[in-house]
């Protein structure tokens, strides 16, 4: 099939690569479907790609940039309940990807002079992916109130 990405264009891919959220994501509860990509990174390197899109398949203008929150040295103890692992379709919490929604943070144009921009992470609502099913969700934890700031490098569109 083939979808619009705000990102990468035109794709064409393939429906069992469709990530789908059950219950949509909290402020956009009737997308449902999901694309995952990743920007290539140089062919001879051997790290993984750090931030990933999420780009909606009903609505090709809504994408978010997200990554793992271990890597910013950021971790949860967060235990899901049974039925969050049936909709998940999981028996075990190896099997799933935790995941923040970044967003940038234009505010200080001196970080973006030294190759770094300022990134605001929603640790508020992970998301909780299963990479085998194909089956997500988010959920709110009421008990964290602050976001976590992080440098990364900018990547500029040429």
């Amino acid at each position: 099939m083939k979808i619009e990405t705000t990102r990468f264009g035109s794709q064409e891919v393939e429906q069992d690569t469709i990530l789908n959220f059950p219950n949509g994501l909290s402020n956009e509860a009737h997308l449902k479907n999901f694309k995952l990509f990743h920007k290539d990174e140089d062919a001879s390197s051997d790290k993984a790609p750090v931030v990933f899109w999420l780009q909606s398949v009903e609505e090709p203008n809504i994408a978010y940039s997200i990554f793992d929150p271990s890597l910013a040295n950021f971790y949860y103890n967060v235990s899901l309940p049974d039925e969050d692992y049936d909709l998940l379709k999981s028996q075990s919490a190896e099997d799933i990807a935790m995941m923040v929604i970044i967003k940038n943070n234009d505010t200080d144009n001196s970080l973006k002079k030294e190759g770094l921009t300022l990134v605001n992470a929603n640790i508020t609502e992970p998301l909780f992916i299963n990479l085998q099913s194909l089956k997500g969700l988010q959920r709110s934890i009421k008990d964290l109130d602050y976001d976590i700031f992080l440098n990364v490098p900018v990547v500029e569109n040429k």
